[in-house]
């Protein structure tokens, strides 16, 4: 997918929407946006939320708006294979897994997905289900890349990185 211009490095992201247990200690879904004069949208999946709510985004977040902005994006929700909220993956609670099979009505209406769970070999199964139930979207499906090396993490990315399909079987 081509960049449509530059990426605006001091683009104001902001967070709204979220979806958090009642004790908010995890997060299923938030929603990035900022002032844009386009109207596509995306969804964003990841591992697991690491600091942004409602009140605040977070570099990751912040990196991943201005970059899809730079391809007419306009907002993307952030949904992620586990929905507790850690820094660190060793932090990750196996039993917060989130059923992706429920954002299917999601999938289908934004026009974008963009798989961002980053090139790690953790959490295979997980990622391995979650392919399967986006494969009927596949055309739709893309991830970060730089240099060959994909799908990249928003947090290990330069704004010089691209766009692209992610491949399916």
């Amino acid at each position: 997918m081509k960049k449509l211009h530059e990426v605006n490095r001091s683009l104001c992201v902001k967070t709204k929407n979220g979806r958090y247990s009642d004790d908010e200690k995890n997060r299923e879904t938030l929603t990035v946006y900022w002032d844009s004069e386009y109207d596509k949208k995306a969804i964003v999946i990841g591992i697991n939320p690491s600091k942004a709510n409602d009140e605040r985004s977070d570099k990751t977040l912040t990196t991943a708006g201005r970059f899809l902005d730079a391809y007419e994006i306009s907002e993307f929700t952030m949904l992620n294979l586990f929905a507790s909220y850690s820094t660190q993956q060793d932090g990750i609670k196996k039993e917060t897994l989130i059923d992706l099979s429920d954002y299917k009505k999601d999938f289908e209406k934004n026009d974008l997905i963009v798989i961002a769970w980053g090139v790690d070999n953790n959490y295979c199964k997980e990622k391995e289900r979650a392919l399967n139930i986006i494969k009927d979207y596949k055309e739709k499906v893309y991830c970060i890349e730089k240099k060959g090396s994909m799908p990249l993490h928003p947090s290990r990315i330069s704004y010089e990185s691209n766009l692209v399909k992610y491949k399916i079987n």
